[in-house]
Protein backbone atom coordinates (compact mmCIF):
# COMPACT_ATOMS: atom_id res chain seq x y z
CA UNK A 1 0.00 0.00 0.00
CA UNK A 2 2.91 2.37 0.62
CA UNK A 3 4.16 2.36 -2.99
CA UNK A 4 7.34 4.23 -2.07
CA UNK A 5 9.50 5.43 -4.97
CA UNK A 6 12.71 5.47 -2.93
CA UNK A 7 13.41 9.18 -2.65
CA UNK A 8 10.69 10.34 -0.27
CA UNK A 9 10.92 12.18 3.01
CA UNK A 10 8.96 9.94 5.41
CA UNK A 11 7.69 10.54 8.96
CA UNK A 12 6.78 7.67 11.31
CA UNK A 13 4.67 9.16 14.13
CA UNK A 14 4.51 7.05 17.29
CA UNK A 15 7.55 5.11 16.07
CA UNK A 16 8.03 3.22 19.33
CA UNK A 17 11.10 1.00 19.06
CA UNK A 18 11.56 1.92 15.40
CA UNK A 19 10.53 -1.39 13.85
CA UNK A 20 8.41 0.24 11.10
CA UNK A 21 11.03 2.95 10.50
CA UNK A 22 13.70 0.29 9.96
CA UNK A 23 11.46 -1.58 7.54
CA UNK A 24 10.74 1.63 5.62
CA UNK A 25 14.47 2.43 5.49
CA UNK A 26 15.05 -0.68 3.38
CA UNK A 27 12.57 0.65 0.78
CA UNK A 28 14.31 3.99 0.26
CA UNK A 29 17.39 4.59 -1.86
CA UNK A 30 17.80 8.34 -1.49
CA UNK A 31 15.01 9.22 0.91
CA UNK A 32 14.99 10.20 4.55
CA UNK A 33 13.18 8.62 7.50
CA UNK A 34 12.16 10.57 10.58
CA UNK A 35 10.75 8.76 13.59
CA UNK A 36 9.00 10.52 16.44
CA UNK A 37 7.57 9.21 19.70
CA UNK A 38 6.31 10.74 22.92
CA UNK A 39 8.41 8.32 24.99
CA UNK A 40 12.10 9.12 25.38
CA UNK A 41 12.69 5.46 26.35
CA UNK A 42 11.20 4.27 23.06
CA UNK A 43 13.24 6.79 21.06
CA UNK A 44 16.40 5.70 22.87
CA UNK A 45 15.69 2.06 22.03
CA UNK A 46 14.87 2.96 18.40
CA UNK A 47 18.19 4.79 18.08
CA UNK A 48 20.02 1.79 19.53
CA UNK A 49 18.33 -0.60 17.05
CA UNK A 50 19.06 1.76 14.16
CA UNK A 51 22.77 1.96 15.02
CA UNK A 52 22.91 -1.81 15.44
CA UNK A 53 21.43 -2.24 11.95
CA UNK A 54 23.69 0.39 10.36
CA UNK A 55 20.79 2.59 9.25
CA UNK A 56 20.50 6.35 9.24
CA UNK A 57 17.16 7.41 10.71
CA UNK A 58 16.53 10.66 12.55
CA UNK A 59 14.57 9.94 15.76
CA UNK A 60 13.28 12.53 18.18
CA UNK A 61 10.94 12.86 21.13
CA UNK A 62 7.80 14.80 20.29
CA UNK A 63 4.05 15.06 20.63
CA UNK A 64 1.76 14.20 17.73
CA UNK A 65 -0.51 17.11 18.68
CA UNK A 66 2.32 19.58 17.96
CA UNK A 67 4.71 18.07 15.46
CA UNK A 68 8.18 19.68 15.64
CA UNK A 69 8.46 20.05 11.86
CA UNK A 70 7.86 22.81 9.31
CA UNK A 71 4.73 22.77 7.17
CA UNK A 72 4.56 20.75 3.94
CA UNK A 73 7.90 18.92 4.31
CA UNK A 74 6.94 15.21 4.20
CA UNK A 75 5.94 13.10 1.21
CA UNK A 76 4.53 10.32 3.37
CA UNK A 77 3.41 10.11 7.00
CA UNK A 78 2.82 6.77 8.72
CA UNK A 79 1.03 5.88 11.94
CA UNK A 80 0.76 2.34 13.23
CA UNK A 81 -1.32 1.38 16.27
CA UNK A 82 -0.93 4.84 17.75
CA UNK A 83 -4.48 6.17 17.95
CA UNK A 84 -5.47 3.82 20.77
CA UNK A 85 -3.26 5.99 23.00
CA UNK A 86 -5.12 9.21 22.12
CA UNK A 87 -8.42 10.74 23.13
CA UNK A 88 -10.86 11.77 20.41
CA UNK A 89 -9.71 15.39 20.66
CA UNK A 90 -6.04 14.35 20.51
CA UNK A 91 -6.79 12.34 17.37
CA UNK A 92 -8.32 15.42 15.77
CA UNK A 93 -5.29 17.54 16.70
CA UNK A 94 -2.90 14.86 15.43
CA UNK A 95 -4.69 14.63 12.09
CA UNK A 96 -4.58 18.42 11.69
CA UNK A 97 -0.83 18.28 12.33
CA UNK A 98 -0.33 15.44 9.85
CA UNK A 99 -2.21 17.48 7.26
CA UNK A 100 0.02 20.48 8.03
CA UNK A 101 3.36 18.67 7.64
CA UNK A 102 2.41 16.76 4.48
CA UNK A 103 3.29 18.20 1.10
CA UNK A 104 0.22 19.00 -1.04
CA UNK A 105 0.77 15.77 -2.97
CA UNK A 106 1.63 13.81 0.19
CA UNK A 107 0.07 10.61 1.47
CA UNK A 108 -0.95 9.59 4.96
CA UNK A 109 -0.82 5.84 5.59
CA UNK A 110 -2.31 4.41 8.74
CA UNK A 111 -2.59 0.95 10.25
CA UNK A 112 -4.88 1.38 13.22
CA UNK A 113 -7.45 -0.55 15.20
CA UNK A 114 -10.70 -0.69 13.27
CA UNK A 115 -14.19 -0.92 14.74
CA UNK A 116 -15.27 -3.81 16.92
CA UNK A 117 -17.09 -6.63 15.12
CA UNK A 118 -20.87 -6.27 15.22
CA UNK A 119 -21.82 -9.21 17.39
CA UNK A 120 -23.63 -9.65 20.71
CA UNK A 121 -20.48 -9.80 22.85
CA UNK A 122 -18.99 -6.60 21.43
CA UNK A 123 -22.29 -4.68 21.51
CA UNK A 124 -22.59 -5.62 25.20
CA UNK A 125 -18.96 -4.71 25.86
CA UNK A 126 -19.43 -1.27 24.28
CA UNK A 127 -22.63 -0.70 26.24
CA UNK A 128 -21.01 -1.65 29.58
CA UNK A 129 -17.81 0.32 29.03
CA UNK A 130 -19.17 3.37 27.19
CA UNK A 131 -18.27 5.85 29.94
CA UNK A 132 -15.14 4.11 31.22
CA UNK A 133 -12.68 5.71 28.80
CA UNK A 134 -11.58 2.31 27.49
CA UNK A 135 -13.08 2.98 24.06
CA UNK A 136 -11.12 6.15 23.38
CA UNK A 137 -8.77 4.09 21.23
CA UNK A 138 -11.31 3.35 18.53
CA UNK A 139 -10.64 4.98 15.18
CA UNK A 140 -13.85 6.65 13.94
CA UNK A 141 -14.11 6.05 10.18
CA UNK A 142 -15.09 9.63 9.38
CA UNK A 143 -12.27 11.23 11.38
CA UNK A 144 -9.77 11.23 8.50
CA UNK A 145 -12.25 12.80 6.07
CA UNK A 146 -13.18 15.44 8.66
CA UNK A 147 -9.48 16.42 8.78
CA UNK A 148 -9.51 17.23 5.03
CA UNK A 149 -8.09 13.96 3.77
CA UNK A 150 -9.49 11.83 0.97
CA UNK A 151 -9.27 8.10 1.71
CA UNK A 152 -8.09 6.59 -1.57
CA UNK A 153 -7.59 3.02 -0.39
CA UNK A 154 -8.81 1.06 2.61
CA UNK A 155 -8.36 -2.55 3.60
CA UNK A 156 -9.44 -4.38 6.72
CA UNK A 157 -6.83 -6.77 8.00
CA UNK A 158 -7.07 -9.79 10.27
CA UNK A 159 -8.23 -9.66 13.86
CA UNK A 160 -5.49 -8.73 16.29
CA UNK A 161 -5.82 -10.90 19.34
CA UNK A 162 -9.43 -11.93 19.64
CA UNK A 163 -11.48 -8.81 19.11
CA UNK A 164 -9.92 -6.08 17.01
CA UNK A 165 -9.29 -5.94 13.26
CA UNK A 166 -6.65 -3.63 11.86
CA UNK A 167 -7.80 -1.11 9.26
CA UNK A 168 -5.22 0.07 6.74
CA UNK A 169 -5.87 3.40 5.01
CA UNK A 170 -4.06 5.45 2.40
CA UNK A 171 -5.22 9.06 2.39
CA UNK A 172 -4.26 12.13 0.40
CA UNK A 173 -4.52 15.74 1.42
CA UNK A 174 -7.76 17.28 0.23
CA UNK A 175 -6.54 20.32 -1.68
Amino acid sequence: MAELKGNERVLDIGCGTGRLSLMLFTLLDNGFIYGMDLSSKMVKQARRETRRNGCKINYEVGNSKRLPYKSEVFDVVFTSLMYNHLTYEEKQETLREIHRVLKPTGRYISAEFGPFPDDFFHRMFIRLTRNSGILHGLYPPDLVEAADFDVVQQMDGPLLGWHHPITYRVSRRDL
